[in-house]
């Protein structure tokens, strides 16, 4: 009886190994025409790994006509190996960097408060700054992940990662012809620019018919300066010296538990099973990207985020003093903060001359604005040890009687105190003032002076040569000096709308510096 035999229809997809071989003579007659290798110096081998664990599917290594060494290494991947190929989010990696710009949110965001209002920041108290820079760091961190997960800095792709580790003269991607289906595909187009970015050759091998070439590589790995030359063996020889090694073998035999290792195991196995699998499953899937990924891969090609550890301490170390200078201020000096930012250009609005009544000035005469604190004590001795106390109590017992006032005794004038000398004041002080104008005769200065004081506008006059030696004539000055350029542009505006109310003539004011 003849045996039935079943038929197996040719397979429409290249294997793996098919990849492999198919893309190896290609190889051998690119580079024959390209470096003209010595004679029988060519060797070609497959499944290479190396001590450091890399693997290449593919490896032709030669001598060039100058006598140095030529190594050339290759990825074959097949339709079922595409993920080799296709670019996936980086989830480790991202994570570090949206920490890390989650930490520089949350320190400019406090040094910007920090500077602008401290008292504020001050009674938050302790729990209240963490708060703030807690919030503010889930705010940068939460931005950087929902805008930035379509950066191509995330987009990582395992065989450009395992080009990276280690040094070759030239590398290769072998991708067969069915791994995308269009060449516009999204994944196709990564695929291509990160093999032009880091000087990798990509070839198309199809079913049936020659190689195509994509992309040529850099030539002579101008791209690989910075990574390691590495030993290989083919995956046979690797397999063989390890099986040979027993003591590598022994080592690696497992182990019986003692006791309290197998009670550990068994607590362990009924949390992973009841707790962790779970939440990886139902969870932990659904946050991370790509589903079902581990980070191992990442971690293996990956250095350990040392920049985005470097950026999250420098920005802590801005940080601590500041937090720590906020929560050691004591009430006493939050309270003279706050006083200062309610001063208007940081000046006491007791200093300032006039009064503003629904924003029309009522000038005075030279005396502060504000309320004073206590009641005038009189100048004159016989008044100087009675109580000047001011009682508003309305009391019932309060007397009524009107006094009859005495005329007082007509006393002979006393001569006029000398006028203190206005150039003494603008030598010995510093400030700003605001000029009302300058002459050229003395007399004219001093008759503005005395048309401005009638209408009860403090000024003074002084020679030009007060304020600086090579200057002539005579300036008259309004109201006093003040401490800052902001305070005397205040006051200048608040003397010009007096000068409009007394229809007085006057130019534009001028702030000015003593030096």
């Amino acid at each position: 009886m003849q045996e039935s035999q079943t038929f197996t229809p040719p397979s429409s997809s290249l294997t793996e190994d098919e990849v492999k071989r198919r893309f190896m003579p290609f190889l051998r007659d690119f580079y024959k025409n390209r470096y003209e290798p010595m004679p029988n110096s060519v060797s070609a081998e497959l499944d290479n790994v190396s001590k450091e664990g890399w693997v290449a599917d593919g490896k032709i290594t030669f001598r060039k006509s100058d006598g140095t060494p030529f190594v050339c290494t290759y990825e074959a991947t097949s339709r079922d190996k595409a993920e080799e190929v296709k670019f996936q989010l980086n989830f480790h990696y991202f994570l570090w960097d949206c920490g890390a710009f989650g930490v520089v949110c949350a320190a400019l965001a406090y040094v910007f408060f920090y500077q602008t209002d401290l008292p504020w920041l001050a009674e938050l108290k302790t729990v209240g700054n963490i708060g703030l820079l807690l919030g503010m760091g889930i705010i940068g961190f939460f931005g950087w992940y929902f805008v930035m997960q379509g950066w191509r800095k995330y987009r990582y792709i395992f065989a450009i990662q395992q080009f990276k580790q280690y040094f070759a003269d030239e590398q290769w991607v072998a991708i067969a012809e069915d791994v995308f289906p269009s060449p516009n595909d999204p994944y196709m187009l990564e695929l291509r620019n990160q093999c032009v970015y880091n000087g990798i050759g990509l070839a198309i091998v199809p079913l049936e018919g020659m190689v195509r070439k994509v992309i040529d590589p850099s030539r002579l790995g101008i791209f690989g300066k910075d990574r390691k030359m590495t030993q290989w063996v083919t995956r046979a020889q690797w397999y063989q010296s390890f099986s040979q090694n027993v003591e590598t073998m022994a080592a690696r035999r497992p182990k019986t538990p003692d006791a309290l290792t197998a009670f550990w195991n068994k607590i362990y196995r009924t949390v992973h099973y009841l707790v962790i699998d779970p939440f990886k499953r139902n969870v932990w899937s659904l946050l991370r990207k790509p589903a079902g990924q581990t980070s191992s891969a990442y971690n293996r090609f990956m250095s350990a985020q040392g920049v985005q550890k470097w950026v999250a301490m420098l920005a802590i170390v801005v940080i601590a003093p500041l937090f720590w200078r906020v929560i050691t201020l004591s009430d006493s000096k939050v309270a003279d903060l706050k006083d200062l930012q309610l001063r208007p250009n940081g000046v006491n609005p007791e200093d300032q001359v006039g009064y503003l009544v629904e924003g029309e000035l009522i000038p005075a005469d030279g005396e502060p604005t504000g309320v004073p604190k206590q009641f005038p004590v009189s100048r004159d001795k016989k008044f100087r040890d009675e109580d000047n106390t001011i009682d508003l109590s309305g009391g019932e017992d309060e007397e009524e009687e009107e006094e009859v006032e005495k005329p007082k005794p007509v006393s002979k004038p006393k001569p006029a105190a000398k006028a203190p000398d206005a150039c003494a004041i603008l030598k010995t002080k510093r400030g700003w003032f605001v000029q009302d104008n300058s002459y050229t005769d003395k007399n004219m200065a001093t008759a503005r002076a005395a048309t401005l004081r009638s209408r009860g506008i403090p000024c003074e006059w002084a020679a030009q040569t007060c304020i600086a030696a090579d200057r002539t004539g005579w300036l008259v000055w309004l109201g006093d000096l003040y401490p800052t350029e902001a305070a005397a542009k205040v006051a200048a505006d608040n003397f010009k709308k007096a000068f409009q109310r007394y229809d007085l003539k006057n130019g534009s004011f001028l702030v000015r510096k003593l030096r």
